[in-house]
């Protein structure tokens, strides 16, 4: 092949692209369309596909090479056959003649930023204003808008496509994986679609590892090399500090930038990023996580630490915690993290954010040990929240052994064992939990984080104290809801029904606060109204103002835009529910058997008529256990040879269950045991009757046969 040919070919024949995959749902529809980003998303690919989608489309490949006048004349001229036009014509107005009188024509121009030369860019211009008027179709694709195309786009007569409308989706993902005759799962596409974030380069690289460790596999790719040469080096200096600073440490605000980073440029970069097709249009810049690390990594391990520190001072002082640990977890710093624990571990145990004070101790255990008593003092709490009993009384005893006197850590400790054991022994156990109250009203110290169990145990032994109790707020939730206060019990009528299934939900919550985003979609899951946020803060504003009389106003607690029940102003009168049914999930026999009152009649619909998901989910979770409960006690009976007190909870759990064949199973045995055969005939006929009405069909047949054998063959 000549270099005549050659040159052809590459000049107006795209190549198809390795591991091509067709992209769906990026039509151009205007007559001028411009596809504008930083390398690596596939602007080239998209438009092969469109040349191979339109038959007789024209596609041109710039160069730095045509850069001037002279060579683009050289260039247009060889896209018209010499017989097409008279040689006389100046290439550009040939060429649009030429599109002109094709139907639907196309013209394809790859790499539209290479011509900078105002002699080459007068014919681009001419161009472009003749596919605006509508005489053809034009598809640009480049890393910058091109000076020559800027009045089109200030007028709004291109459409854009940049980052967002390029990335690669989750489908075509699949399809480039299987291009690598890679198998992946679900799970590992969605990871792959998170972690490359689209990035066409990113994701093919990685898949060409041939595993599914992504973050592990980025560091064999050539993706490093591939920025540097195609991106970086086209930036100023300036911008290339701001591009890594930020790929390692994401800003959050104009304050950020400025007092973190030390860049009070950051604006100007940043224009300069989403002008460059680098990061999408926004406040703040926001890059693919593969991007992202690979950038940040260009920083030096001083230039990483320097910015750690400031950073981590940054959140702790805007209380940030969440942001300061992640920095502490990756750079290791277990001084900031016993400092964050020691200034700030009762906010944390205010805000229910215990698990970041777990990783808080994580951190530090791993290079050394906690010596702060604060700090082991909030971690104490974290133990008990996680169950690590053993370490919470270590925790407790080291802070406890820096003072010579009785302290807030001993006296923690102590009420924590007191509830923790109470049930051991319960009269010296309540000497612990009493005196450990007293002190802590004392000295004005707040109640540790509890538990429901342990939070019911400490209102059930203060129930009885001479000291004058809180208001509480009487929380009915079965056989519908219910607020009463006062010492009359009076019912609460609250002017919007939701505030009182605000509180029904906050008591499924009792362990933590309820975010205020949760809450929204738990209320209106199906279409938020505008002013959401603005109806929850009446509903709680009416439920304030219905319980002011009675000194309950206080009842929800609002901080960091979460809520919170007062739980010393709520006296939950379904804690025994409560408690069956946590017993009967773990199979906690003797607990079940200790609380089998509760379950002797039906306790009732759960929230009565109310109609929304999360009630209607958590109704079907107390019916369940309610028939679990009456099957655990039906077969401890049973087993016990009590079988009256076997058939009172076997009717129980039908009634719920009036299908359960296994149910109507057992109570034709249980009839039978108990002298009663025609009972166990009405009910197995009065069963079959109601299949064969509303369904048409029969009991199956090994019920059949049960039912037989309950019977002599002389009463059958």
């Amino acid at each position: 092949m000549g270099s005549e040919q050659q040159y052809y070919l590459q000049k107006y024949h795209p190549k198809q692209p390795p591991h091509f995959v067709r992209r769906e749902g990026r039509k151009p529809l205007s007559a001028l369309n411009l596809f504008c980003c930083c390398p690596g998303y596939g602007k080239s690919a998209y438009l092969y596909q469109l040349w191979t989608e339109n038959d007789g489309a024209i596609y041109l490949s710039l160069n730095r090479g045509d850069n001037s006048e002279e060579m683009f004349s050289e260039l247009l001229k060889g896209i018209i056959p010499d017989s097409e036009a008279e040689m006389t014509e100046k290439p550009v107005f040939r060429l649009i003649d030429f599109l002109t009188e094709r139907k639907n024509a196309l013209l394809l121009i790859d790499n539209a930023d290479m011509i900078t030369d105002d002699g080459a860019a007068e014919w681009l211009t001419i161009l472009t204003e003749a596919a605006r008027q509508g005489n053809f179709r034009m598809v640009a694709a480049s890393r910058t808008i091109p000076f020559y195309w800027l009045p089109f786009v200030m007028e709004g007569s291109v459409q854009l496509f940049g980052i967002e409308e390029l990335r690669l989706t989750e489908t075509e993902l699949r399809k480039l994986a299987d291009t690598f005759r890679q198998e992946t799962s679900e799970l590992s596409l969605h990871a792959l679609e998170q972690f490359s974030g689209g990035w066409a380069v990113a994701a093919a690289e990685l898949l060409r590892q041939q595993g599914t460790d992504w973050e592990k596999s980025l560091c064999h790719t050539y993706l490093s090399p591939y920025l540097t040469e195609n991106m970086l080096k086209d930036l100023s200096e300036d911008c290339r500090a701001y591009l890594m600073k930020t790929a390692f440490l994401p800003p959050e605000n104009e304050t950020f930038t400025t007092e973190v980073l030390g860049l009070p440029e950051g604006g100007m970069c940043l224009s300069e990023l989403i002008r460059r097709g680098i990061v999408p249009d926004g406040a703040v810049p926001v890059y693919p996580e593969a991007m992202r690390r690979i950038i940040s990594a260009l920083l030096s391990s001083a230039a990483k630490q320097q910015l750690t520190e400031a950073a981590s001072d940054y959140y702790i002082r805007h209380q940030q915690f969440a942001q300061a640990v992640r920095l502490f977890e990756e750079s290791g710093n277990i001084q900031g993290a016993e400092r964050l624990l020691k200034l700030y571990g009762a906010t944390l145990l205010e805000n229910c954010e215990l698990e970041l004070i777990g990783y808080c101790g994580r951190i530090i255990n791993a290079r050394g040990r906690v010596t702060e008593p604060e700090a082991l003092g909030a971690l104490a709490q974290y133990y008990y929240y996680s169950g690590d009993y053993d370490n919470m009384e270590r925790a407790y005893n080291l802070a406890d052994s820096m003072f010579g006197k009785e302290n807030p850590y001993s006296v923690y400790r102590r009420l924590y064992k007191g509830l923790l054991r109470y049930e051991m022994k319960p009269e010296l156990y309540r000497t612990n939990v009493t005196t450990a109250l007293v002190y802590l009203k004392e000295h004005d110290l707040p109640l540790p984080f509890l538990y429901q169990k342990e939070s019911d145990l400490l209102h059930h032994l203060t129930d009885n104290l001479s000291e004058q109790t809180l208001p509480q707020l009487i929380v009915r939730r079965f056989g519908g809801l219910k607020l009463l206060a006062g010492e009359q019990q009076t019912e609460i009528q609250c002017k919007t029904k939701r505030s009182a299934e605000l509180i029904a939900y906050l008591m499924e919550h009792p362990s933590r606060s309820v975010g205020r985003e949760e809450l929204l979609h738990a209320f209106w899951p199906e279409e938020m109204p505008a002013n959401a946020v603005a109806m929850l803060h009446n509903m709680i504003y009416h439920l304030r103002r219905e319980l002011s009389p009675y000194g309950l106003e206080n009842v929800i607690g609002y901080q960091n835009k979460s809520y919170r029940l007062e739980r010393t102003m709520i006296h939950d009168a379904d804690s025994d529910i409560v408690l069956i049914c946590q017993a009967s999930e773990k199979n906690d026999r003797e607990k079940v058997l200790s609380l089998q009152q509760t379950a002797a009649v039906y306790w009732g619909t759960y929230l009565g008529a109310i109609d929304i998901p999360w009630a209607n989910e958590r109704r079907e979770y107390y019916d369940r256990c309610y028939g679990m409960v009456c099957q655990q006690l039906a077969e401890y009976y049973r087993t016990a040879g009590q079988s009256s007190r076997e058939l009172e909870f076997l009717k129980n759990a039908f009634r719920l269950e009036p299908y359960s064949e296994q149910l109507l199973h057992d109570l034709l045995f249980c009839f039978v045991a108990l002298g009663q055969p025609e009972k166990a005939r009405r009910y197995y006929e009065d069963y079959a009757a109601r299949l064969d009405a509303e369904f048409g069909t029969r009991p199956s047949k090994w019920l059949r046969n049960s039912f037989l054998s309950c019977f002599s063959e002389k009463e059958t």
